[in-house]
């Protein structure tokens, strides 16, 4: 029942947003394409298993800049393209990523800490340096577990685990769920939907592929292509003008991910409310699937900024949240001056 209401309001919504949609998004949009990944030369790729974090690039040759520019706009090896646009809705400014990766294994999730019960938090660019991300953002664990629906990140279940009661564990399957994101082997990302975490614990183990990472927070922004609007109020944010950050899928092994500015930036800045920030989305025509994660002060995403190699490149303000986890895009390419001597 309670999908088919979110349809129903979807269905009216979509056409009021429409309508204004084409004078918000005439703002300013940098249009950036996904960029091809360049032939594979003088170097080969690495194997990245499911349990070890990479270590390998980002490769100073790799990055691309602009005549004039300091900070670069893309970065592109054989196994990796990052190319970064923004643009402006709503007087809010947002900042986006399109990558292409070679391997379903180059996406990737890590948490500060190696349990859940530890609720450790860092900044955002020292985790992903850990990592050595090319690209990341931040993920979905909240440090305060407001959210308690399944969660498995690189393959292993941290969310229900083994140690949890038989009683507790049959009263969570009954609970109210949210949307629930999965992004199975091959790379692809699916939303499940359900009444219960049940439902949603249900559609996780009769996934075709198997799952390596799980987040429970939401709510969808796309499915098959279609926005969704109307989503159930959570604590008043969804109706709240403020920072967001979704991750989309818009083809094989091909991504966006988004975040938008708001008023914890900085105070002048408006930020967007959810139907706002899905009609942001599905703007982008290619966009099949897009998720929500964690917004507010800890929408991070990092990239290469001046002379630094990892650093946050949204949001110009003074705020900044440490945070529990990343979803990052790992490298695979080893160049041969890399290789020489292995």
């Amino acid at each position: 029942m309670k999908n088919q209401v979110r349809k129903g309001l979807a269905a009216l919504l979509a056409a009021v947003m429409m309508l204004c949609s084409a004078l918000a998004l005439g703002e300013a949009q940098e249009s950036v394409e996904v960029l091809e990944l360049p032939a594979a030369e003088g170097g080969e790729f690495a194997i990245l298993t499911t349990q070890e974090d990479p270590e390998i690039g980002p490769h100073d040759s790799g990055y691309l800049f602009r005549d004039g520019e300091k900070s670069p706009y893309a970065y592109a090896d054989p196994s990796i393209t990052v190319h970064i646009g923004r643009g402006r809705i709503y007087e809010t400014n947002y900042v986006y990523a399109r990558v292409k990766i070679a391997y379903p294994s180059q996406i990737r999730s890590v948490m500060a800490a190696k349990t859940l019960s530890n609720k450790t938090t860092v900044m955002g660019h020292l985790l992903a340096k850990r990592v050595n991300a090319v690209v990341a953002i931040s993920g979905t664990v909240l440090s305060d577990d407001e959210i308690k629906g399944p969660l498995i990140l690189q393959g292993k279940t941290l969310r229900p685990d083994e140690k949890t009661s038989g009683s507790k564990l049959e009263k969570w399957l009954t609970d109210e769920a949210v949307d629930t994101l999965a992004i199975d082997e091959k790379g692809d990302l699916h939303i499940l939907q359900g009444e219960t975490w049940g439902d949603i614990q249900e559609a996780i183990e009769n996934m075709e592929e198997n799952p390596l990472h799980v987040m429970a927070f939401g709510p969808a922004l796309v499915v098959d292509g279609e926005a969704q609007y109307g989503y159930k109020d959570r604590q008043k944010s969804t109706n709240r003008r403020a920072q967001r950050m979704a991750i989309c899928q818009t083809g094989p092994l091909e991504y966006l991910l988004i975040t938008s500015e708001g008023p914890e930036d900085l105070p002048d800045k408006n930020g967007l409310n959810m139907d706002q920030f899905a009609e942001l989305v599905a703007s982008f025509p290619d966009v099949k699937t897009a998720y929500n994660l964690d917004g507010g002060s800890s929408s991070t995403m990092i990239f290469r900024k001046g002379k630094e190699y990892w650093a946050k490149i949204n949001g110009n303000g003074s705020k900044k949240r440490s945070i529990r986890d990343i979803i990052y895009f790992a490298d695979a390419w080893l160049p041969d001056t890399e290789t020489a001597g292995k």
